[in-house]
């Protein structure tokens, strides 16, 4: 009953806050008893859809049977990854899904565009009742909280085979590349932007630090020799794309691999799970100066459509989707780490080294993943990145190059 109220409560202010808003939502009758049929959409990656699938036909039952003015509830989920949430629902917010998954970077021009809801003050605390304030934080932007946090974003921990390195090896990316491996690579990393960006937050780089787009010094020394440590080990460190490192992983040419918790399963049987360990990222010493590397970080959330023509039910499905009971189903049937906190402390969860992993290095060793990046800083940082690995900017030119680069991303919209 609880859930019931606060679902109401949350509707009236949601549909009011449209209206006063001017987006094209109507008005919904709440205090109707008529019986009637709901039908939503729920976007969500390919790889959660079985999952989805099967938890949304649970919540269609227990919201019908609990709710006397609906007779049965249709949820059609449809593939579209969390990276591609903002970009469909921007096309067209009348078209797009009721609820979907939404990366924290990403809050921002949905919200500008008031196609998502920013929730109410007692939403925003039975929200970070559940999942604390740190994981609440990353649907936080321009004064209001817009979500229900499912699972961190942290973009890394390292994959390793423990046939090759041992667990001292591991703890330094110096030592690692150290060891002679008869030509396969010693560590990878994706070449992308919210991968590679890992070298530049080590060495204590800043973008965007408050959403604030006058701050980023990736053009600092520190960056700039830190960078040019990558170059010099460019024979050693490889960079490229996650599926081409899966199929190196297998063919035994790569030792180590940055990833995501999205690529837990694929990385663990690309390594061999006999052979595959995690880890937090490693410390790597350059010009004499010990780092402990760090990566993009932030939260993954359920955001709920302001276009939406049933707010009320889309609001109840993205709560249930984010619940303690669904997230550890999530954990158990895809090993997607949950925020509820107390699942901290599940045996279960604890048990598993790989979130373990996850859990260390975003203990204090990640970068909020601020929402103001430009969409068009992305491939200029990759393809800086690039350059410079591959030594087509040489060493010496990398300073000039980083300096010239980061007056460029402070101007873009």
């Amino acid at each position: 009953m609880k859930k019931r109220i606060l679902a109401l409560s949350l509707a009236a202010a949601l549909v009011v806050g449209a209206l006063a808003s001017c987006t094209t939502q109507e008005k919904v009758d709440t205090s109707s008893v008529e019986t009637r049929s709901v039908s939503l959409t729920l976007w969500g990656a390919e790889a959660d859809q079985d999952f989805l699938k099967s938890t949304v036909a649970d919540f269609a039952k227990q919201y019908a049977d609990e709710h006397a003015d609906v007779s049965d509830v249709t949820v059609d989920v449809k593939i579209v990854g969390e990276d591609q949430t903002a970009t469909e629902a921007l096309k067209d917010i009348n078209a797009a899904a009721d609820v979907f998954g939404v990366p924290g970077d990403q809050t921002a021009s949905l919200a500008d565009a008031k196609a998502i809801y920013a929730m109410p003050d007692d939403v925003a605390n039975e929200i970070k009742a559940l999942v604390g304030d740190d994981a609440a934080n990353g649907t936080f932007y321009n004064g209001s909280y817009y979500g229900f946090p499912y699972t961190p974003n942290t973009a890394q921990v390292m994959y390793y085979n423990k046939e090759v390195y041992t667990e001292d090896d591991v703890k330094s990316l110096n030592t690692m590349l150290e060891k002679d491996l008869g030509g396969a690579k010693n560590f990878g990393i994706e070449s992308g932007a919210f991968h590679s960006t890992t070298f530049y937050f080590t060495a204590g780089g800043e973008l965007f630090t408050g959403s604030d787009k006058t701050v980023c010094t990736f053009d600092s020394p520190e960056c700039a020799a830190m960078l040019a440590f990558v170059q010099q080990n460019n024979s050693k460190i490889w960079t490229g794309s996650a599926d081409d490192a899966v199929n190196m992983i297998k063919d035994g040419q790569l030792a180590a691999w940055l990833a995501g918790s999205w690529d837990i399963d694929k990385i663990e049987e690309a390594f061999g799970k006999d052979k595959v360990s995690a880890v937090c990222l490693p410390k790597v010493t350059v010009d004499g100066k010990e780092y402990q590397m760090k990566c993009f970080g932030g939260i993954k959330y359920y955001a709920v459509n302001a276009a939406s023509k049933e707010p009320e039910v889309a609001i109840a499905l993205a709560q249930y989707l984010t619940s303690e009971d669904v997230q550890l189903k999530r954990f158990e049937a895809r090993r997607c780490i949950p925020t509820a906190k107390s699942l901290a402390d599940n045996a279960e969860i604890k048990g598993d080294a790989t979130v373990n992993a996850y859990v260390e290095q975003n203990n204090g060793n990640v970068v909020v993943q601020e929402p103001v990046i430009p969409g068009n800083w992305w491939s200029d940082a990759e393809a800086l990145f690039k350059d410079i690995h591959s030594g087509k900017i040489p060493a010496a030119k990398i300073q000039e190059e980083l300096t010239k680069h980061v007056a460029s991303w402070k101007e873009m919209e």
